[in-house]
């Protein structure tokens, strides 16, 4: 967990070296709803996971019957309740090859996370030396003008992070091929166990991705609502402690959610 607490530093870094540190403020709305999302998925992700994905397919079923019915001349109530029927017993059949592929997503995405923490992230402190150096001009410890600050602040956090990835594939050339053959071999992991083990995988899943939203969305609140508190707070292993506790809160609960009840005949058997 400590490796979430210095990726989230790393990109609360990177918006305020591109000169957005505006979108920190303007995303707080976004990162309330993560903080209550996360805490949703985290207690009841693993339980709510197989109906809320019917639901949700159904839904869009019901959308698509409907447009569908209307282009093809038929009553649109009826198309929107028929496919939203076959949506929903799609999803109800398939949920297992669905929880192989949210898990593939998960595993691929905290591989590549640790990877970029290990192999990638070292390099940004050269990087923002080089490149504000070179927005300085050749004079070296020279304070940039404010034309020279305006130019360097003009690029787009999506721009900046090009740059600074482009730079860490030219310090380590190998960092992309192996990137890349670390989130395919987790994707594929990721689809297999989401598949073989589906109830265990679900809450790990949830749990993970609960978790980093919690982290998210409350790093986010602090930076943008208290300044200076996440400098404050910014202990990777303090940090990594509380998510760590949190994520194995998630895990136990859910697996306590998602235990089945025992049957009438085995209540029968232990009595006997």
């Amino acid at each position: 967990m400590n490796e979430i607490a210095a990726i989230l530093d790393q990109l609360r870094q990177l918006l305020e070296d591109s000169g957005r540190t505006d979108l920190l403020t303007k995303s707080v709305p976004i990162a309330i709803v993560s903080l209550v999302a996360g805490i949703g998925i985290s207690v009841l992700g693993a339980k709510l996971a197989r109906p809320g994905m019917t639901l949700a397919l159904a839904l869009i079923g019901a959308v698509l019957g409907a447009s569908f019915a209307s282009e093809a001349g038929f009553p649109a109530p009826l198309g929107s309740i028929v496919a939203a029927a076959m949506f929903a017993a799609i999803a109800h059949h398939t949920f297992p090859m669905w929880v192989g592929v949210a898990t593939a997503a998960v595993f691929s995405s905290v591989a590549l996370g640790t990877f970029g923490q290990q192999r990638v992230l070292p390099h940004y402190s050269e990087f923002r030396e080089i490149d504000w150096s070179e927005a300085a001009g050749s004079v070296q410890f020279a304070v940039p003008t404010p034309q020279q600050q305006e130019v360097y602040l003009s690029r787009t956090p999506k721009e900046y992070i090009q740059d600074f990835w482009t730079f860490a594939t030219q310090k380590d050339a190998s960092v992309a091929h192996d990137g890349k053959l670390l989130g395919i071999g987790a994707a594929v992991a990721g689809l297999f166990l989401g598949v073989i083990a589906l109830r265990w995988m679900l809450i790990l899943s949830t749990s993970l991705v609960g978790t980093a939203l919690v982290i998210t969305g409350v790093a986010t609140v602090f930076s943008a609502c208290v300044p200076g508190s996440y400098e404050a707070l910014n202990h990777p292993a303090a940090m990594g402690m509380c998510a760590g506790g949190f994520m194995v809160t998630s895990l136990i609960v859910q697996t306590l959610l998602t235990r089945k009840a025992p049957s009438e005949n085995t209540g029968r058997a232990a009595k006997a």
